[in-house]
């Protein structure tokens, strides 16, 4: 079926969007997976919020993207309706669920913060205990912090987790505490997941207008010539 220019121009508009799509989904697996490897140490410190979860849901809804863009890409291509209007559907529910996460991360993210934050103090105070003192070298590491508040907080017994790479045999210690550290962290972490789960349903949004346009025109098409 020949379909005319304006919706031909929306059905290689909607291929080029998916084909972006794609893209768009393998990249919230890959900032996913990078969280997850940056902050799996953390979860750790607090039992009341998992902070894994953002990251998991992350690599779960970019899989979901991915699929999805690839029935959009072939609805597209054979000028299906049913499949083009199921690829709506789905894309509608997804960009719904991206806004939903998104917020659900804008409102809990300080309460997540000052659970961490308290988890930390509490570890701190336990740091005796071997596997809480190598969780602390962990996080001290990784965030480049040291103590709850400063250096001072280890009483003159600086670890080496401390120090900044390149100073030994001195120890130039991290000036920043990591119960500050870590509230940046989990703030800058709560940005970027919610801002980008909005921008990529933003860019859906347009798939969703192109995918009805499509559909509606392919329908009529149909009809005519039915």
């Amino acid at each position: 079926m020949a379909l005319n220019c304006g919706l031909s121009t929306i059905k290689y508009v909607l291929f080029v969007f998916n084909l972006l799509c794609s893209l768009c989904g393998i990249a919230l697996v890959v900032i996913g997976g990078v969280s997850l490897a940056k902050i799996a140490d953390l979860q750790d410190i607090s039992d009341e919020h998992s902070i894994v979860a953002p990251s998991i849901l992350f690599i779960v809804l970019g899989s979901i993207v991915f699929v999805i863009a690839f029935f959009g890409c072939c609805g597209a291509i054979r000028e299906s309706y049913c499949m083009t209007t199921t690829y709506g559907f789905f894309l509608m529910v997804l960009i719904i669920a991206q806004i939903v996460v998104a917020a659900l991360v804008f409102i809990y993210v300080g309460d997540a913060k000052a659970a961490f934050q308290k988890g930390f103090v509490r570890l701190f105070e336990e740091r005796d205990r071997p596997q809480n003192a190598e969780l602390i070298d962990t996080i001290q590491s990784n965030l480049q912090c040291c103590g709850k508040n400063s250096v001072l907080d280890w009483l003159g017994n600086t670890p080496q987790s401390c120090c900044k790479a390149g100073t030994a045999p001195l120890c130039v210690p991290f000036t920043t505490g990591c119960q500050a550290r870590l509230g940046e962290f989990i703030d800058t972490a709560g940005d970027v997941l919610g801002w980008v789960s909005l921008g990529v349903a933003a860019v859906e949004l347009i798939g969703l207008i192109a995918a009805c346009c499509l559909a509606n025109g392919i329908r009529n098409q149909e009809r005519r010539y039915a």
